[in-house]
């Protein structure tokens, strides 16, 4: 049985996408960002940023960092790319196996689950009357008050999966040409930013030589913190 050339796959897909009603982009509205979501993520933002200063300094895992902070949690409206993202994944299910889209799958159910428990968090601090600017001690009790450690334990699973999954597609042999072949028609087609959105994710994962590494101490720190939060710690982010 002869193999199909994944790049002619890829060309087949992009001709349909160009046919499809499923496929053509959608500008859609947005409210944007509520200010307290917002004020939310930037304090996440520099969180995390303290969390893993050691990794960002080297140079593998630099640009892993800044698409984390910027593209992932960043203090952004993503809804346009988010419904690209959703529009595009269903799309796709027509022609591959779920297998092949489980990065895709996992990465649209963390982006999901995240933003559910960013909105507890908010209704807990607005609940707590928190003042504006936020402390690791008032977000600490805005996350007890939640109580949805089970969640907070997929989210770190889910992110361990997306991550692993990312780092070894980005450094497929295929995945840049793939990428290059597609960004013609993603542009043309109005898909600018979930295109440039997955080129920069593809570059800075490409980086990573050891990825484990990074992922044992994401979950290592992740849970800790979630631990340390639980008992009550009085630095728990530390």
């Amino acid at each position: 049985m002869t193999q199909r050339n994944p790049l002619r796959v890829v060309q087949n897909v992009l001709h349909q996408a160009q046919t499809s009603e499923d496929a053509r982009h959608r500008d859609i509205e947005s409210a944007g960002l509520a200010p307290e979501l917002v004020r939310l993520r930037e304090f996440q933002c520099k969180r995390i940023a303290n969390t893993y200063r050691d990794f960002a300094a080297q140079p593998q895992y630099a640009a892993v960092m800044e698409f984390f902070l910027s593209d992932l949690y960043g203090a952004r409206d993503f809804t346009q790319r988010d419904h690209d993202a959703e529009r595009l994944h269903n799309f796709l299910r027509k022609f591959f196996p779920a297998e092949m889209l489980r990065l895709a799958s996992d990465a649209l159910d963390l982006t999901r689950l995240s933003y559910a428990l960013d909105d507890k968090i908010v209704r807990a601090l607005g609940e707590m009357h928190a003042p504006a600017t936020l402390t690791p001690q008032t977000y600490a009790e805005a996350y007890r008050r939640c109580n949805n450690y089970g969640e907070r334990e997929l989210q770190i699973e889910l992110l361990m999966r997306t991550m692993r999954d990312a780092a070894e597609t980005a450094r497929m042999r295929l995945t840049g040409p793939a990428l290059r072949l597609a960004k013609g028609p993603a542009h043309a087609a109005g898909w600018h930013e979930m295109y440039d959105f997955l080129e920069r994710g593809q570059r800075a994962f490409a980086q990573v030589k050891k990825p484990d590494a990074f992922l044992k101490a994401i979950e290592e720190r992740e849970t800790k913190i979630m631990e340390r939060i639980a008992r009550g710690d009085k630095n728990p982010l530390q």
